[in-house]
């Protein structure tokens, strides 16, 4: 291990010591809801490249087809992508200078994410984002959906293994998949 990778597992154990301390403050209770019965539904993504932006926003218009009130807030690591992407109504966006030094995203969009109180959460990210694990684990959501990993316990009440080269499309298929099939926890507040 380099240099630089122990000086992030650093900044990401800090990060990971305040979130624990920030969820045993506030740590509502949750339950199982399926996609069918979620009224509002939080999205949750990295913002690498414009596919997986059109991908998303696909997903968002199926979503709100289908009668459901869905917000969607997106992770830009390029300072200079998120000038490409103007936030809609649907959409907000925070990008690496909204996360402080050990990762905690700070951005006003991201309290106001935090603070909605969701049926249905669901993280998109294929890859390890600590800004959006923390967004996702303090989350006043019912349901938090996320990939599979031992470390991501904490954030999620749904896991979902993949496969660790599946596409963005595969896992939106094996999402919608999941969520239908599950059954809705009976004590879901109405």
């Amino acid at each position: 291990m380099n240099l630089k990778d122990m000086f992030d597992k650093i900044r990401r154990k800090i990060g990971q010591y305040y979130f624990l301390k920030e969820r045993l403050k506030s740590d509502p209770a949750h339950g199982m809801v399926n996609l069918p019965a979620a009224r509002k539904v939080g999205i949750l993504y990295t913002l690498e490249d414009i596919p997986d932006y059109d991908k998303v926003s696909e997903f968002v218009a199926q979503l709100q087809l289908e009668h459901k009130e869905v917000k969607a807030l997106g992770f830009v690591k390029s300072k200079n992508l998120i000038q490409r992407f103007l936030p809609k109504l649907s959409y907000d966006f925070f990008s690496g200078k909204d996360v402080t030094w050990f990762y905690k995203p700070v951005h006003k969009t991201v309290k106001d994410f935090i603070d909605k109180e969701f049926d249905l959460l669901i993280d998109l990210s294929l890859s390890d984002s600590f800004p959006l694990k923390y967004i996702a684990g303090l989350s006043r959501s019912v349901c938090r959906v996320g990939k599979f990993s031992e470390d991501n316990v904490s954030y999620y009440d749904l896991m979902i293994d993949i496969k660790p080269a599946v596409t963005l499309d595969e896992y939106l298929v094996q999402i919608r998949h999941y969520l239908t099939i599950i059954k809705t926890d009976e004590r879901r507040p109405q």
